[in-house]
């Protein structure tokens, strides 16, 4: 009975995890929005996919910093999934863009709180000796949310623009299944100071604003990957159905590293990041010259398995460095580092190319070449240098 109930709460978590991808789920019916706003710039066009994950950031905060304290977990949750899907589907009976930017942004209010509580939900119901298991088959979910949320939007978009937007509803079956089967995950206690006294609120360790910042960086370099892969598929001769097939794979790869990240981990602790690393670099290089599809699907592939071996031992890592009660805003704190990134990445690139009137898009696969053999370097340094944390958390209180 216990192993069932406990089935259950990882059905609830891995539900949640379904929605995370939840931003790319319109992507392909950019060109169709465009179409029915032709007075739009295609800057302001893309506000429909930035905007999310601009709102996300300080809500992601407010959420790590109320989580399981001022406000229970069920109802945060609860609550994200609702506006999820009531965000998302709007836009289907609105006309008028700027209606449309808003109730983006109420759907980046849902997607801000669900990727951090997903994360903060593994470390504070899941025993620590299987959550790096756990977090690889998250990802594995998150993935093929990803898929099927992209290709139920593509679809719906084949009838009419607005129809894309109706594939957020299927946030409506996570509500019920978290409404059902989320327990509240137990506080966990601190530790009293000596003499009995009351426990030191616990300060943040500067290493979780590095993960934050890492993961920034990784995203403003794997952005063009996704952002632009059409537009350089064109230069091969590809249309827009080979681009999305050619993207398919980013996900492919991703579920491949989420199934087996957990044994990988394991196994390699932190060199886990390093892995990820190797594979991001590959993509990049791949990106830079291939002139076959069949390359460029290597390439995304090997880009999915790398963004899913980073972000999982991202979370990890900074996971096992912080006491139970500060996960929530621990992954708040990471997960608006990837936020700020995906908005910032075309700002950045343009901040580059404009100046130095670079035309080629495949500049950003050579910046992202030198980009991540960098950081790889770096971090091949760092942790020969220092010694492995432990990657158990202290004092998880697992699902009752």
């Amino acid at each position: 009975m216990k192993d069932k109930r406990h089935s259950l709460v990882l059905l609830a978590i891995f539900s949640l995890g379904f929605l995370a991808m939840g931003i790319g789920t319109i992507t392909p019916a950019i060109a169709s929005i465009g179409a029915a706003f032709p007075a739009i710039s295609f800057s302001t066009l893309l506000l429909v996919s930035t905007v999310p994950a601009l709102i996300s950031i300080p809500v992601s905060i407010l959420a790590g910093s109320v989580a399981g304290k001022s406000v229970k977990y069920r109802t945060l949750v609860l609550f994200a999934t609702f506006v999820f899907s009531i965000g998302g589907v709007v836009p289907y009976f609105l006309h008028d863009f700027t209606q449309i930017l808003i109730s983006r942004a109420l759907f980046g209010l849902g997607l801000g709180l669900i990727m951090p509580l997903n994360s903060a939900l593994i470390f504070n119901l899941v025993p620590p000796d299987k959550q790096a298991s756990v977090m690889g088959i998250n990802s594995v979910v998150m993935n093929i949310g990803g898929i099927v949320l992209q290709l139920l939007g593509g679809v719906l978009a084949a009838v009419s623009w607005n129809y894309s937007f109706l594939a957020h509803a299927l946030g409506i079956i996570t509500f019920i299944i978290v409404l059902i089967f989320l327990p509240e995950p137990q506080q966990a206690e601190m530790a009293a100071g000596a003499d009995g006294a009351a426990p030191e609120k616990l300060k943040m360790p500067a290493s979780v604003f590095g993960w934050c910042i890492l993961f920034g960086i990784l995203t403003i370099l794997d952005y063009p990957s996704l952002t632009n892969m059409s537009s350089v598929l064109l230069t091969i001769k590809a249309n827009a159905a080979v681009a999305g097939v050619v993207l398919m794979f980013m996900t492919v790869g991703g579920m491949v590293a989420g199934a087996v990240f957990g044994k990988v981990f394991q196994k390699v602790g932190r060199q886990t990041l390093n892995i990820g690393l190797v594979f991001f670099t590959v993509s990049q290089v791949l990106f830079s010259f291939s002139q076959s599809v069949s390359l460029f699907i290597i390439g995304e592939a090997c880009l999915g398995v790398g963004l899913t071996l980073c972000m999982s031992s991202i979370m990890m890592l900074a996971g096992a460095s912080v006491h139970p009660s500060q996960t929530p805003m621990a992954m708040s704190i990471i997960v608006s580092g990837m936020s700020l990134g995906g908005f910032l990445s075309g700002y950045f690139y343009a901040a580059i190319m404009e100046p130095l009137h670079i035309t080629t898009l495949r500049f950003q696969y050579y910046f992202g070449t030198g980009g991540y053999l960098a950081i790889l370097v770096f971090f091949l340094v760092v942790f020969a240098i220092k010694k492995p944390v432990p990657v158990e958390p202290p004092m998880q209180t697992p699902a009752q």
